[in-house]
């Protein structure tokens, strides 16, 4: 497994984005912040304590066993998180009732959005002179990129396995390929065609520098 960095960035990013409703430490406001958002009872709030806590120490020790390793086996990593991620899910279904759970899905999912948008902005930034995009093309572009920025990564992070079978592979680079076709499609509806190409030299250029590292 390469580019190490860019998939523990992967891992980082969903496993904030899954618990970005609370704050990294269990607080009282956080729990506080959680009543408000799903009219917890006194029962749920302690359950829910717990839980958090609980999957935050799991967490926690997951990222600083693999962080420890020369190179670590981030498929694995990732693997180990996306259990524990789902056995939290489980167990706030167990506490919370259907429509509570359902609006703190709602809302980690808009957070992982916003996340998203942020980042793909930054992007676009960074990509804008190289590209001679207009401030109203960087605007448009955003959502564009972030939608592809936040499919890809959950594509990765509840697919990729420590052995994965030729079929998963398979599935994995057909969404990924779709997901890149969908993006472009949209960009070249704001892009002209000469900007498309520099954007193209852009990539590759990119491309051969991460190599020369």
């Amino acid at each position: 497994m390469k580019k190490i960095g860019f998939k523990i960035v992967i891992v980082l990013f969903t496993f904030f984005a899954c618990n970005s409703v609370q704050a990294q430490d269990v607080s009282e406001e956080t729990i506080a912040n959680m009543t408000a958002l799903l009219d917890l009872s006194d029962v749920q709030q302690g359950q829910i304590k717990e839980t958090m806590t609980k999957y935050r120490g799991s967490i926690d020790w997951i990222l600083a066993k693999y962080e420890g390793e020369e190179e670590p086996d981030v498929a694995r990593m990732i693997e180990e998180i996306r259990g524990e991620r789902d056995a939290y899910r489980k167990e706030l279904q167990g506490i919370l009732s259907p429509n509570q759970y359902d609006t703190y899905m709602a809302k980690v999912d808009q957070i992982l959005t916003d996340m998203f948008r942020d980042l793909a902005e930054i992007r676009l930034w960074d990509i804008q002179p190289a590209v001679a995009l207009t401030d109203k093309q960087v605007v448009d572009l955003t959502p564009i990129l972030a939608k592809s920025m936040k499919q890809t990564i959950q594509l990765l992070f509840d697919n990729v396995k420590a052995k994965m079978s030729l079929p998963t592979k398979v599935k994995i680079k057909n969404n990924m390929k779709k997901i890149e076709k969908e993006k472009r499609a949209g960009m070249e509806k704001i892009m002209t065609p000469a900007q498309m190409g520099a954007y193209d030299q852009y990539k590759e250029e990119q491309k051969a520098a991460r190599k020369n590292k």
